[in-house]
């Protein structure tokens, strides 16, 4: 049963605003397109290839009806209904696969657009570029048939509801480009039924036809009709009992019945009907056998919907461009993009009560990672990690790392180093040897806090306070790392947290402390690098030879690190800088006044140790089904731990 209303959403760039379609799924104004793979009728007819002229026309839509957004879509095919003005100014392109990003991906223009027998036809010229070439080659070969466009609806009507389904028609629309796309199809049928119009068109000749139309008194009667661009689609349609047969055989062969409307509805005979079932069985058949062996890169595949979803998801949260098949989501809400989840899983979409659809696609399936939460924690993630990348301190670049496998403290056991070779005397006698050992340890800790997306926020499309919160997230989570990890510096007035031995990092009597400050210079710089070079092992004897890499400081001795570390052009020998070039300058303005420090490459002599939980290496985004709020809570967590290891590897200058 299907009930017809006419409420219409115009866009707020048209005239006059319309706005009593609360509710509807298609939002006026947004950019959109239509795959091939949906408007099968839409393809080139290469027998119209002119390599003259290096043309081709193609049916770019016939507006057929499509479900979209758990609704059905319809595009009005008529003069009245579409904005064709971009063509006429040349700015209709042919692009591959949707691709704006780039003008490689523009193969051609589309010179002309225009109605005929319900069909919008174009005239295509390609472009005199390699990829135009190529493009034109594969089009009047026959390799590539199938067309996609890009649209901008400016008007919606609602012009029915058929088994709890909305149907919308975009009655103005704009075209804006169109695509050269790989979706197998039934070509060769549908460049026979356009094969008719397209050379009337071309040559201006008139077909006869033999037809056999039954009357309601069930006698077949055979006629002649002419056909041409001004009377095709007068056909007789099949009689009922005809009409019948033909939903018994789609229901039969597993065929929506939406395609034996649009038969139906075009006049197609029972004999050209048959045949058209047994092309797309076929052609269904090849392409699951296509699918089965690459992969199917179509929405139809969960997995790929899920991917651009969460690249769209993604974009919607940064700002940033989408690209590739996330383009065609960009101009969808959360909810529509939800409820493509829902259809993929086979679940059925109303959009009559839009806080029941958002509870639905809120809610997540025991044994799915496709949900709508699920994809949307992946998305967030992502944001999460562009944000702690950005943010993180110098500091963790002076430290080794760990993996803790749980939350029991760790143990730093460092040995020193092994003993020398001893010269093996003629019996052959290898003495043991002996090494000492030191240990420290620490524990990873959790640091987290939640926040919650709601179902009004879903309803209103308010992806941006999400996005902004796991970006303040991610930032919160390099902040406490950092923290941490200066703590470990500052501890004991500067000196450093205390090591197993109960004494500070930083000390005179370890001998890695000046006793007095200086500001940093070639001189003080020396005094430091001659201590760690002359710094013993654990067993107090064997050299280690440490070679300073990292000069680190606060803020407020920046510029005089970098003006020290400069390289310049000496004149004579005790002008040469001997540290330009050889230590790299970081700066933590969480470490205040005047000191500054020199640090070992960690893969010599690590000072620090910072750990993960195995796993699970910076901030993640975890999510549960809200029970204090009417959505999905989220949970930012970062397991991370820090210890000072070693003291020999550093050395503090208090400065001045």
């Amino acid at each position: 049963m299907i009930r017809t209303d006419k409420p219409r959403r115009r866009s707020p760039a048209a005239n006059t605003a319309v706005r009593n379609t609360h509710g509807a799924p298609f939002q006026p104004g947004a950019a959109a397109v239509r795959l091939a793979s949906e408007d099968v009728a839409a393809r080139f007819a290469s027998s119209t290839y002119n390599p003259k002229t290096r043309t081709v026309i193609a049916v770019l839509s016939v507006g057929a009806r499509v479900p979209r957004f758990g609704a059905f879509e319809e595009l009005s095919i008529a003069t009245d209904a579409i904005d064709l003005r971009r063509v006429a100014l040349g700015q209709v392109r042919l692009l591959d696969s949707h691709d704006r990003s780039s003008v490689d991906a523009i193969l051609g223009v589309v010179t002309d657009a225009w109605i005929e027998g319900g069909k919008l036809l174009g005239r295509i010229q390609f472009s005199e570029t390699d990829a135009g070439r190529n493009a034109e080659g594969m089009v009047a070969r026959g390799e590539v048939s199938a067309i996609s466009v890009g649209y901008r609806v400016n008007v919606w009507t609602r012009v029915g509801i058929e088994n709890d389904v909305e149907i919308w028609r975009a009655d103005e629309w704009e075209l804006l480009e169109a695509s050269l796309v790989s979706v197998p199809a039934d070509a060769d049928a549908l460049i026979r039924s356009a094969q008719t119009t397209l050379n009337t068109h071309l040559k201006g000749n008139q077909m006869d036809q033999d037809e056999v139309i039954e009357n309601s008194n069930n006698e077949d009667t055979r006629e002649r009709s002419a056909r041409s661009p001004q009377n095709d689609g007068a056909r007789q349609a099949m009689s009922d009992r005809e009409v019948r047969e033909a939903y018994d055989i789609a229901e039969r062969a597993g065929i929506p019945l939406d395609f034996v409307r649009q038969h139906v509805d075009s006049g197609t005979t029972m004999a050209d009907f048959r045949n058209r079932v047994f092309e797309r069985l076929a052609d269904n058949a090849n392409r699951t056998r296509t699918n089965s062996a690459r992969g199917d890169e179509t929405f139809e595949n969960p997995d790929f919907l899920s991917r651009s979803i969460v690249d769209a998801l993604y974009s919607k949260m940064t700002g940033n461009a989408p690209t590739g098949a996330a383009v065609e989501m960009a101009g969808r809400s959360m909810l529509e993009m939800g409820a493509m989840i829902l259809q993929s899983r086979g679940e059925r979409v109303s959009w009559a009560n839009r806080v029941t659809l958002a509870d639905r696609i809120l809610s997540r399936s025991m044994n799915s990672t496709s949900d709508f939460p699920n994809l949307l924690t992946l998305a967030g993630n992502r944001v999460l990690a562009d944000a702690y990348q950005i943010a993180q301190t110098p500091l963790k670049q002076l430290a080794r790392r760990r993996t803790a496998v749980d939350f029991r403290p760790v143990s730093l056991l460092r040995l020193s180093e092994a003993p020398r070779l001893e010269k093996v005397l003629q019996n052959g006698e290898v003495k043991h040897g002996s090494r000492v050992e030191a240990k420290e340890g620490f524990a990873v800790d959790t640091y987290a806090k939640i926040f919650a997306i709601t179902r009004q926020a879903i309803i209103n499309d308010n992806l941006g306070a999400f996005g902004e919160t796991a970006g303040d997230f991610g930032r919160a989570a390099a902040s406490t790392e950092a923290d941490l990890i200066a703590g470990l510096l500052l501890a004991n007035g500067g000196d450093g947290a205390d090591l197993n031995d109960g004494n500070p990092v930083y000390s005179t009597a370890r001998g890695n402390k000046a006793a007095a400050g200086a500001a940093i210079t070639v001189a003080s710089l020396g005094a430091g690098r001659k201590v760690l070079r002359d710094a013993t092992d654990i067993d107090g004897i064997t050299p280690l030879n440490v070679t300073p890499r990292h000069l680190v400081v606060g803020s407020a001795k920046e510029t005089e690190a970098e003006q020290v570390l400069h390289e310049l052009s000496a004149v004579q020998v005790d002008e040469v800088n001997p540290f330009a070039g050889k230590l790299t300058l970081h700066v933590e303005p969480r470490l205040t006044g005047n000191s500054w420090r020199l640090f070992a490459d960690p893969g010599q002599l690590a000072t620090l140790v910072i750990a993960y939980l195995a796993g699970r290496e910076g901030p993640q985004i975890d999510l549960q089904q809200g029970w204090d709020v009417l959505g999905v809570e989220f949970r930012a967590v970062l397991d991370f731990g820090c210890a000072m290891q070693d003291w020999r590897g550093t050395y503090l200058n208090p400065g001045a």
